[in-house]
């Protein structure tokens, strides 16, 4: 079986150009579809429109969306700062009106000497229509202006009264853009403040705060959907006033408003762009809380963390350089960033993509950047990447290190030497610390068989409570490969038993579907499997092997195992071929096989696996299985292995023919005749 080369192990990485390129390249850069969806949300004439960005959560999405904005081409409106005033005809309902930015300085100037000339009883008429016509005559503005002049000329103006209260100022030309955390109510919403005085409780339009929506009032929004999930009154709330556009000040943790509750501001006008971020479980959560939250979302769009590797290979080196001068580390060079690359394939798990991880990137590259900056070097180098990933390896693997002295002092059993009937070495993918540190480590697999009972697979993992619903589905699948390819027209005449050796927490995916059934044809066959590999793989119930998780570090588990017990030369893992490229190894594991000291065998069919494992020739798939009792023996009544001779050559037809044999027995011993035997000899 052609096994794989070391060219095969790590991706290809040709000329990623000049560091020196004047280009600058973000995590906004790579993502095009978010920034298709932010430029169609700064242009759309939709009122109060909701864009869904989902992320990963350890991306950073705030200065993703301010990079991504920064790259569209903002269409220029007019902004209006809010101002509320005293409502000369109720004073108990404050009114808002609105001001054209930029324009608040001078506005403020014309409305001190409009009150002045009102108070000496002089002709305003002209800064009247210079105010309003630097207001574009805005309506309401003119209506409250001639009602203040002729309140203050009959002299109903206090001499403290305060008029006007301007409640948000905006940059003129620059769309707000508003970030929200630890929401609460009186954050987003804005809240009415209360004074006592004297045994009275009141309040005025000089005492409302405007909160995070009428500050983003014609801008953008940009809030996160885990804070809403928290806060479902929040999220009904702001769905409320999206789709109505106003307002209100309404605030039902407040007791004050039931002190007061005849002081009622007019609800403020609202036109904001709303960003809600965040991962696809947070978005589930949101769902769950509010099934019709879809249909206030305008947009929806991903910001991606896997990218194609060649088509990007040039941007990706650049956005490492950019992102050290961004967070003012020490450049990295050439071969720095080659292996920076590499890391960022191994994290995508793929030779041909990588994965924008930025935290953990980041972090690698501030150590590697202090580790060069103790050298007294002017850029951190390739070593200093790879002395980063060993330490950041050895801070996190105390458990790591415990496994090895188990094996080592084999208090855990596992042989990668020999032949065993029915035991195999299987791979698995151990998780600490959440998921910051993960690690190989193989398994053994024992399966046994008898006669009787139901046919079929008994899973001890299942029995005992200690299998996930993948893991019973991978066992179920197995039962259906055995019965398809030995038992189409007849039952099973044995069961088998499987169990994963000192196992003792609860086990769950499909990936040793491959290895169970493997040591069950073993058994069957009582064909020995050679120790010296270890394997891993999904099956489906036609025998082909699907992709598996954590390839990398189940081959690099088992090769670790190898050398701890001596490499033998003869070691190695079998892996779906589907895998291929979701390798990238350390280079331990690649010298080694460059040396011819381990060695790695994909398959794509199961027929594939057991020829490595037992040396004994399967059937391919396309040969057909004949299944428990062919037409050739049903016909001369003798078993299929007697009726070719060159049955024994192949592992399906042996055990075609010890299953024919047991399932033929002309004359079984009954459970009284064993009890007769044995006083028998007793006699």
């Amino acid at each position: 079986m052609k096994e794989l080369s070391p060219e095969m192990l790590r991706p290809v990485i040709t000329d990623i150009g000049s560091l020196d390129d004047e280009k600058k390249i973000t995590f906004a850069s790579f993502q095009k579809r978010a920034l298709s969806a932010i430029q169609e949300l700064v242009y759309t004439e939709m009122p109060n429109p909701v864009m869904l960005l989902t992320a990963a959560p350890e991306t950073d999405s705030v200065q993703c969306i301010v990079d991504l904005l920064s790259q569209c081409q903002v269409r220029e409106q007019q902004l209006y700062d809010i101002v509320y005033a005293e409502n000369l005809a109720n004073e108990l309902s404050p009114m808002w009106l609105h001001v054209k930015s930029g324009t608040t300085q001078e506005f403020t100037e014309l409305i001190q000497d409009l009150v002045k000339k009102a108070k000496l009883k002089l002709d305003q008429e002209a800064i009247l229509v210079k105010l309003l016509k630097k207001q574009d005559n805005d309506p309401k503005l003119e209506e409250y202006l001639t009602d203040l002049c002729n309140y203050i000329m009959q002299d109903k103006i206090k001499a403290d009264q305060v008029i006007l209260n301007l409640m948000v100022q905006h940059i003129p030309g620059k769309p707000p853009l508003i970030f929200g955390h630890d929401l609460t109510w009186k954050k987003l919403f804005g809240c009415v403040n209360y004074l006592t005085e004297n045994g009275t409780t009141y309040s005025s339009h000089d005492l409302l705060e405007p909160g995070l929506l009428r500050m983003a009032d014609g801008g953008f929004l940009v809030l996160q959907v885990a804070e809403l999930v928290h806060n479902p009154a929040i999220w009904f709330k702001l769905r409320h006033i999206l789709e109505s556009g106003l307002a209100g000040w309404e605030n039902p943790n407040e007791i004050t408003n039931s002190i007061i509750p005849f002081f009622a501001p007019e609800p403020t006008p609202v036109n904001v762009k709303l960003i809600l971020t965040g991962s696809y479980i947070d978005i589930a959560g949101l769902y769950s809380i509010d099934p019709e939250c879809g249909t206030a979302f305008y947009l929806r769009a991903d910001l991606m963390s896997q990218f194609p590797l060649q088509d990007n290979l040039h941007d990706l080196a650049l956005y490492f350089r950019d992102r050290c001068r961004l967070i003012g580390l020490l450049p990295p060079d050439e071969s720095a960033v080659r292996v920076l690359i590499e890391r960022a394939c191994r994290l995508a798990e793929n030779q041909t993509k990588f994965a924008l991880s930025e935290q953990e990137l980041c972090n690698i590259m501030r150590e590697a950047s202090g580790r060069a900056a103790r050298k007294e070097l002017k850029a951190f180098t390739g070593t200093e990447v790879k002395e980063t990933l060993e330490a950041r390896i050895f801070r996190a693997n105390t458990t790591l290190e415990e496994s090895g002295d188990m094996f080592r002092e084999q208090q855990i059993i596992l042989q990668t030497r020999g032949e065993v009937v029915g035991q195999i070495n299987g791979l698995s993918v151990i998780q600490t610390f959440g998921d910051d540190f993960e690690y190989g480590e193989p398994t053994r697999i024992t399966a046994t068989i008898h006669s009787g009972a139901e046919g079929g697979i008994s899973d001890v993992e299942h029995k005992a409570d200690l299998a996930g619903e993948i893991h019973t589905k991978a066992m179920m699948i197995i039962n259906g490969y055995l019965t398809h390819k030995f038992g189409n027209d007849y039952q099973l005449p044995v069961s088998a038993n499987l169990v994963f050796e000192q196992s003792y927490n609860e086990i769950d995916g499909d990936s040793a579907s491959l290895t169970g059934l493997c040591a069950i044809l073993s058994a069957l066959s009582e064909k020995p499997i050679k120790q010296q590999y270890a394997l891993t793989g999904s099956l489906d119930q036609l025998g082909n092997v699907q992709p598996v998780g954590g390839i990398n570090e189940k081959i690099e588990g088992f090769f670790r195992v190898c050398k701890i017990q001596g490499l033998t030369g003869k070691q190695g893992v079998i892996i779906p071929e589907s895998n291929i490229a979701s390798l990238v190894l350390e280079d331990e594991v690649v010298a080694a096989v460059r040396d011819g000291n381990f060695h790695i065998y994909p398959v794509k069919i199961i027929d594939e696996a057991v020829e490595i494992l037992t040396g004994v020739r399967a059937l391919l798939r396309e040969e057909g299985a004949e299944g428990l009792k062919s037409m050739a023996a049903s016909e001369s009544g003798k078993s299929p292995a007697k009726s070719d001779s060159a049955a024994d050559d192949n592992i399906f037809d042996i055990i075609s023919s010890r299953l024919y044999e047991i399932d033929t027995r002309d004359d079984p011993v009954s459970l009284w005749d064993r009890i007769g035997q044995f006083f028998h000899r007793g006699d």
